[in-house]
């Protein structure tokens, strides 16, 4: 079998239609538009036997997600609405036993109006932390270098306290 080329666009289709309807032949046809005679002869019996110049829907790729299991998900994220979508798809598939990507989930609960959303960080730092350590300030200012040499610190944490540890997104 031989491989099929490009589909005609449907502007081009109309043409060789209106054409054929003023009385001009294929081979006229073929040479004025430069196309393939066999190729005009196609789309005019196209049209007299459907009766249109679209080109047929062809079949999609199966759904992996049920209405069922989309419905699942849906009551997933409205109970908490903090739930990644990569714990979603680890959460689908574990009950339907579907191997669900992601962006499969993403897609869909995009498709059913909800939508991701970054959530608010809440300050590390309360007013009652922030009072304690002025006071633990004050009453160490004083104290020599010497004194801060025999101390150890093992309480160091990470500067980015408010900084990107990589974006969380929710529903």
């Amino acid at each position: 079998m031989a491989t099929k080329g490009k589909e005609l666009s449907g502007n081009l289709k109309k043409i060789i239609f209106n054409l054929h309807k003023n009385g001009l032949g294929y081979n006229l046809i073929s040479k004025r538009i430069h196309i393939n005679i066999n190729t005009v002869v196609k789309v005019i019996q196209k049209y007299k036997a459907t009766g249109r110049l679209t080109n047929k829907q062809r079949p999609s790729r199966p759904a992996i997600l049920t209405v069922h299991d989309i419905d699942h998900i849906q009551r997933y994220v409205m109970d908490n609405r903090c739930r990644t979508a990569s714990s979603l798809a680890q959460e689908v598939s574990s009950v339907s036993g579907k191997s669900v990507s992601t962006k499969t989930v993403h897609r869909k609960l995009n498709q059913c109006g909800l939508h991701e959303r970054i959530p608010r960080r809440k300050p590390l730092l309360t007013t009652g932390h922030k009072s304690s350590r002025l006071s633990f300030a004050k009453i160490y200012v004083s104290k020599r270098k010497e004194f801060w040499n025999k101390i150890l610190f093992s309480d160091d944490t990470k500067n980015n306290l408010f900084g990107s540890d990589g974006i969380k997104r929710v529903w």
